[in-house]
């Protein structure tokens, strides 16, 4: 090797050429390891990383030359490197003209049973910090050593150690960019869907109408919304649709499902928490809050959330202002919030279950969506809507409703609102793609709906069975006579019932003794049939 050093200067060219110019662990140890088999015609080279937090070495790429068995093989082997890990523990280069004189260690005996007689290895310092090494092994004995060839080596490990420390840098960069983008993509699921676009969320009424306008105005504040409704009324649609019409549309909508917040976790899902804050918190993560600035979050079933809860939500809505778990230093945020709920927030407020101060504080407007059985004249052209969507969903032809089977959907109190109306065509479809659907195959599936209802609206589709109950008829000969006066019969029996029972309670509609309680039915939905049927109350009363 005493010929060496006329080409050493060229060969740490060569070498720091290879560092700028390759951009992958692979390339970068290939280019390396050729380098060095071309100057020093050394059998084998490998270039270990040391990871800290495990105290154990990996491969920074499969290494070249003669394999030795264990060390090169795809399972972390704890004797992997073993005189790689004596210069990391060190600092300082090891080198071993003959490894037979160390054969008493398993590992080094390993690399004598491969065909491997010396060996060389030098630490790889990052700032004074070990994060691997670069091991030169040969097949034959090194009985001449250069000083100069060491002192070249080392000075050539220090350009290697950073090329590979910026190399592990970028790569855990690209890991935290992956993680982030696996984030951001669980918390806006469904925010380009199709499910959730402007054409599906259906309104004709000129009740519905009205709202959307004033929606639309309200769309274009910066104000916070609070939607109320019963289930299955839409709430999140017209969340997305004030984002997706006001100024912050460019930026993310967040959805936070408020019940599904576990309390343990709550800081960390809203307000992000850094890393090793708690047991488990591996790396940092960003919260849901942090992830709508410029944007909007949506706080769905916020009447679900828990007390203790919620006075540490409405610090942050105060003060716009947010700190990671973890960390001591405020983050400001911009986002709209946008809440939603189908509880009663003034009887959770009256039971003290809900906070007043942060009722007003999400609440500086109100939407109020109507039921399904309020937006009158709108069931029979939702119902074609729905089918149409349903069926291109299903690649099917799309079925009509024979008149008595629409007559009775019509006539459903519809507790589950949009929803379960969506929900039963697509199950129609399903069982009945293409044709007409007579009564005898919508009568199933609303007396299921109704037992799996609660009880309060149990009532709302026991008379189906009971007027419905004939044998089942070619609904292609029904008259319209007969369908008629099973109507007016079905009409007719429940006016008669309400006003009964407004008799017995003096015209009193709500409260315990209220006839809305002894029906077993909301206040809303016996005002709807108060309605219908042109009772007014005050005739009832003594």
């Amino acid at each position: 090797m005493r010929h060496l050093s006329d080409s050493l200067y060229q060969t740490l060219l060569e070498i720091n050429n290879i560092l700028v110019r390759e951009v992958t662990p692979e390339g970068l140890f290939r280019s390396l390891a050729k380098a060095l088999q071309s100057i020093l015609h050394c059998d084998r080279c490998s270039l270990t990383i040391y990871e800290h937090e495990t105290d154990s070495l990996s491969w920074f790429a499969r290494s070249e030359g003669i394999r030795v068995t264990r060390m090169d093989s795809e399972e972390q082997a704890p004797i992997r490197g073993p005189l790689a890990r004596r210069a990391i523990t060190t600092r300082e280069p090891v080198i071993i003209p003959r490894l037979k004189e160390y054969a008493e260690d398993e590992g080094i005996q390993l690399m004598l049973d491969a065909g491997l007689r010396s060996s060389m290895v030098f630490p790889l310092l990052n700032r004074n910090k070990p994060i691997g090494a670069l091991s030169i092994s040969f097949a034959r004995n090194l009985d001449e050593w250069s000083e100069e060839l060491r002192v070249s080596l080392e000075k050539m490990s220090g350009q290697v150690a950073l090329a590979v420390a910026n190399m592990l840098i970028h790569a855990k960069l690209n890991k935290r960019n992956e993680d982030l983008h696996k984030q951001v993509g669980t918390l806006l699921s469904g925010e380009d869907s199709p499910q959730h676009a402007d054409s599906r969320f259906f309104f004709q009424c000129s009740t519905m109408n009205s709202l959307m306008g004033q929606i639309r105005l309200l769309a274009k504040s910066d104000a916070s919304v609070l939607i109320c409704g019963e289930t299955g009324t839409g709430k999140e649609f017209v969340a997305r649709f004030i984002h997706r019409y006001s100024p912050r549309k460019t930026f993310n909508f967040v959805k936070v499902n408020c019940p599904a917040l576990s309390p343990t976790l709550f800081e960390s899902e809203l307000f992000g928490h850094a890393k090793g804050a708690f047991t488990g918190a591996a790396s940092g993560r960003v919260g849901r809050f942090e992830l709508a600035d410029k944007g909007s979050i949506f706080l769905d079933e916020i009447g679900d959330l828990d007390i203790i809860l919620q006075a540490k939500l409405l610090h942050v809505l105060q003060d716009a202002k947010l700190e990671r778990v973890g960390e001591n230093r405020s983050i400001s945020i911009n986002a709209r919030c946008i809440s939603a709920t189908n509880a009663d927030l003034h009887h959770l407020m009256r039971d003290g279950r809900f906070r007043r101060d942060l009722f007003y504080r999400l609440g500086v407007t109100t939407v109020q969506v109507p039921p399904l059985r309020d937006r009158e004249g709108e069931l029979a052209p939702m119902l074609g809507h729905l089918m149409h969507i349903h069926a291109g969903d299903m690649t099917c032809a799309p079925a009509t409703f024979h008149p008595e089977a629409l007559h009775m959907l019509q006539e459903y109190h519809w507790p589950g609102n949009v929803r379960e109306l969506s929900n039963l065509v697509a199950r129609l479809l399903i069982l009945h793609p293409g044709g007409e659907i007579g009564p005898d195959k919508v009568r199933p599936l609303l007396e299921q709906s109704s037992s799996q209802n609660s009880p309060e609206h149990a009532q709302a589709i026991g008379y189906y069975h009971s007027s419905y109950c004939a044998p089942a008829q070619d609904h292609t000969t029904v008259g319209t006579s007969t369908t008629a006066h099973q109507g007016h019969s079905l009409n007719s029996a429940e006016k008669k019932h309400i006003e009964r029972i407004l008799t017995i309670v003096n015209g009193r509609i709500s409260g315990k003794l209220g006839a809305a309680s002894l029906l077993c039915v909301p206040r809303s939905t016996l005002q709807y049939k108060l309605k219908k049927h042109g009772i007014n109350p005050k005739h009832f009363q003594r």
